[in-house]
């Protein structure tokens, strides 16, 4: 092999310099990406550890009614079954606010994965002392009763008021046969 010229020489290693600088800038761009993927996939999993972390903190602050829900159990009963108890609650309360019942109209039973309703409208006459009563009675966590509408009105008399209200009694349903709608679910 012959011996290389000067300027052969600087020529080869310019030549390994440039490939040295290309090889290098190649490894630079792919740990500049592979860095920026890791950074990706890092913030990806916080994100998920975040969310699920969300997920536990609610599922602790929700033990508390769960409790509840398990010691208050929504009631069965048959849809006809609801509704007279329901209209002869809100009969009774009414009469035990000293409200005067001047209409009634039940609404459909309605079904939902978590149970049925059966609800009245009703529209009321009577003093307003009489209604924060009848509210108070009628509006019962443990009985899962809820009132869904309210319209309050002044009526010609001050103290009495004029009252157009929904309640809503909510229920699991049970057929004739004794057996029960949709089970509430498992926790």
């Amino acid at each position: 092999m012959r011996r290389l010229a000067p300027s052969e020489k600087k020529l080869l290693l310019l030549l390994c310099g440039v490939l040295f600088l290309a090889v290098n800038l190649l490894g630079l761009r792919a740990f500049l990406q592979a860095r920026t993927g890791q950074r990706k996939a890092i913030t990806a999993t916080r994100a998920e550890i975040a969310e699920s972390s969300g997920w536990i903190e609610r599922g602790q602050i929700l033990r508390p009614a769960v409790a509840w829900l398990d010691s208050h159990p929504i009631p069965r009963s048959e849809p006809d079954a609801a509704s007279a108890e329901l209209l002869k609650t809100e009969r009774e309360e009414a009469e035990n606010a000293g409200l005067k019942v001047t209409e009634e109209n039940l609404l459909p039973p309605q079904s939902s994965p978590q149970g049925s309703s059966v609800a009245v409208a009703v529209k009321l006459s009577g003093p307003f002392a009489g209604l924060v009563k009848m509210l108070f009675a009628m509006q019962t966590p443990s009985a899962w009763r809820t009132v869904d509408k309210i319209s309050i009105k002044s009526d010609a008399q001050p103290p009495n008021v004029l009252i157009e209200m929904e309640l809503r009694q909510q229920f699991q349903p049970v057929d004739s046969t004794g057996n029960t709608g949709p089970t509430p679910p498992t926790r």
